[in-house]
């Protein structure tokens, strides 16, 4: 596989950048050239960015475009590998990404629509700017539905890539201009966090992607929305069976235990020790492969990257927690990357303070949960999976504001559809309503 070079994309029009970096895959060896957008390059990219009516035939096309064409002279199968070399993330996973991609396209239309209210007339939902500005990651190809859906909606989109990942939106972008986007709708500008920032406070509205760190500055900023770490949680309230197991298995380490939507703590009315040990026993089959084998299961890591999370589980250990998996985080391949072995710790302290740490492969945390502690405990939570007996606990939990999903009966956390919110509604962040009536109008 020779190396990619990637150069901003401004309204269409390839511009060539002076200042380069390389982008190393999880195995030390070089996979892109990638140029360094000077600001510059953002003042020309918001001058050119209009949003645009564009047919929903155009996403369709650019959806089947993408997970199945040549584009920039690069296949499918050589940009799903070169994105299974830079981020480490599981060949399937990004199989599953492209299709994923194909078909969120193909229902866009649909999507926006089923999260808006029933029409009323003369009540009319138009954007709420002109121009959006993604910080985008590099843990899943999916969060790019995110910036399609806007240009869908009339936006000038403006992307800055995830550093790992510039090739998912890159490619996405080459897959709509050949459908028929306007090259004025969009522009991709690979560059550093000051950049990201830059873009941020530049455009009409913004969407940030990242951990603690990276969105902090923004939570409360009215005008950009944050997807930061998930916290999704389950709660334990029955009886523990095979079938519980599988499905907290799947919620943990499904797609690689890398989407947000991933559960990295289980509070549980049992012994947290006895649920740790069998979820332990059950992730600890999980093969250890590198992840360009497309039986891979778990995501894998640089030297540096994997020395780093066994530091941190092992402080986590010293910190109380008791260990129950037979790995200590991620483990060295003959490739020369280390894939992310499961770790399952235990805690008889409900208020621990690492309950609720995340890191980016199979990780959780089980701890003791009472009727009496209500779901206070949960806090901020992304999803909350729900295994009790009691029937109304469910809706309890979705009346709580800081629990912005709730799935039962071990369905996947991060099962979507076209009218599903993730956390809280795109189309509503990204349009208002606004009245145009006419003499002929009927107003109560």
């Amino acid at each position: 596989m020779t190396t990619s070079q990637l150069q901003p994309l401004v309204g269409g029009e390839t511009l060539v950048c002076d200042e380069t970096v390389e982008l190393r895959g999880v195995d030390g060896a070089p996979v892109a050239e990638v140029g360094v957008s000077p600001t510059l390059l953002l003042t020309l990219a918001l001058r050119r960015a209009r949003g645009a009516a564009v047919s929903p035939e155009v996403f369709s096309r650019a959806g089947t475009l993408f997970a199945e064409a040549e584009l920039a002279g690069e296949s499918a199968d050589t940009y799903r590998r070169r994105v299974v070399a830079a981020t480490g993330l599981p060949h399937r996973v990004v199989g599953d990404g492209l299709r994923s991609v194909r078909n969120g396209l193909a229902q866009l239309e649909e999507s926006n629509a089923r999260q808006l209210p029933a029409r009323t007339a003369g009540v009319h939902w138009v954007p709420r700017g002109r121009t959006l500005g993604i910080v985008t990651p590099s843990n899943h190809v999916d969060p790019h539905l995110t910036w399609a859906r806007a240009l869908a909606l009339g936006y000038g989109v403006v992307v800055r890539p995830g550093t790992r990942d510039p090739f998912t939106p890159f490619r996405l972008a080459a897959a709509l201009l050949a459908a028929g986007l306007p090259p004025h709708c969009l522009s991709v500008l690979p560059g550093d966090h000051r950049l990201g920032e830059q873009l941020l406070d530049a455009t009409d509205l913004g969407i940030v992607y990242g951990g603690p760190t990276a969105v902090s500055r923004w939570a409360d900023h009215p005008r950009v929305l944050t997807r930061g770490p998930g916290r999704s949680a389950a709660l334990l309230d029955q009886q523990l069976t095979p079938d519980i197991i599988e499905a907290l298995a799947r919620s943990v380490a499904g797609d690689g235990g890398v989407r947000c939507a991933n559960t990295s703590v289980i509070r549980t009315s049992g012994a947290p020790a006895e649920v740790a040990e069998a979820l332990a026993a059950r992730l600890d089959d999980l093969p250890t492969l590198p992840a360009a084998d497309p039986d891979a299961l778990l995501p894998t890591f640089s030297t540096e990257q994997a020395a780093h999370l066994r530091r941190t589980v092992a402080a986590l250990e010293q910190a109380g927690l008791r260990r129950h998996s037979a790995s200590d985080g991620p483990v060295p391949l003959p490739d020369g990357s280390s894939a992310g072995r499961p770790v399952v710790l235990s805690s008889t302290d409900p208020r621990h303070p690492a309950i609720g740490t995340e890191l980016p492969f199979p990780f959780v945390v089980v701890a003791p949960w009472s009727a009496a502690d209500g779901l206070a405990p949960f806090g901020r939570t992304l999803v909350l999976s729900v295994f009790s007996d009691d029937a109304g606990l469910p809706s309890t939990a979705l009346l709580e504001p800081r629990i912005r999903r709730v799935v039962i009966g071990g369905a996947t956390p991060w099962t979507s559809g076209p009218e599903l919110p993730h956390d809280g509604s795109l189309t509503s962040f990204l349009l208002e309503p606004k009245a145009l009536l006419s003499d002929k109008e009927l107003v109560a």
